[in-house]
């Protein structure tokens, strides 16, 4: 099982590029940087990821998968579907992965997972699964394409609690993606 240190930051550019930054300079595998605020979040390429600062996870994780570059796409799937499974399971929010990188909550974005590798032709260094999952936000202080889980269930969430959920499922699926080389 991978063992995740958590690093809580404040406001930051983007969890993802720091975390780049770490891989490149050797940080261990199951390292994850939050943050209450990123100025530059991003989504997929040309798009920004928008969130109020203390309302919504927004966390990136490090990962140096035994994995060829050819199979890293995997691990956006497991991503999207391990908070898919946190948020039907512990949360009673139905939702379900749409490709290629967000989860749908009642028609509406909740999350999207943004993966990114350091990788040669032959080798995949490190992969940083990006997060943000809209959590405490008011429907005005999102896109209108996106929902909260306050908005859906009218109750306030602890971040840390729902981060801690989405590392154990993942952390299960990562191990199970390691041991198998595919997902279920």
């Amino acid at each position: 099982m991978i063992a995740f240190q958590i690093e809580n930051l404040g406001k930051v550019t983007s969890t993802n590029t720091l975390l780049l930054d770490r891989a490149r300079q050797g940080a261990p595998e199951g390292l994850v940087l939050t943050a209450r605020c990123q100025t530059l979040g991003r989504g997929k390429p040309g798009r920004t990821w928008v969130s109020p600062e203390d309302k919504n996870l927004l966390c990136s994780i490090l990962l140096r998968p035994p994995l060829s570059p050819a199979q890293a796409p995997m691990l956006t799937q497991v991503a999207c579907r391990a908070v898919a499974k946190v948020l039907k399971e512990k949360y009673d929010i139905a939702s379900e992965f749409k490709r290629p990188n967000d989860v749908m909550a009642g028609g509406h974005k909740i999350c999207g997972i943004l993966v990114e590798a350091l990788s040669s032709p032959s080798e995949l260094e490190a992969v940083v699964i990006g997060i943000g999952l809209n959590v405490n936000a008011k429907a005005s202080e999102i896109p209108p394409e996106g929902i909260s889980m306050m908005a859906l269930k009218e109750r306030l969430y602890k971040i840390p609690e729902v981060l801690d959920g989405i590392l154990e499922e993942l952390g299960q699926k990562i191990n199970e993606l390691y041991e198998n080389g595919t997902i279920k």
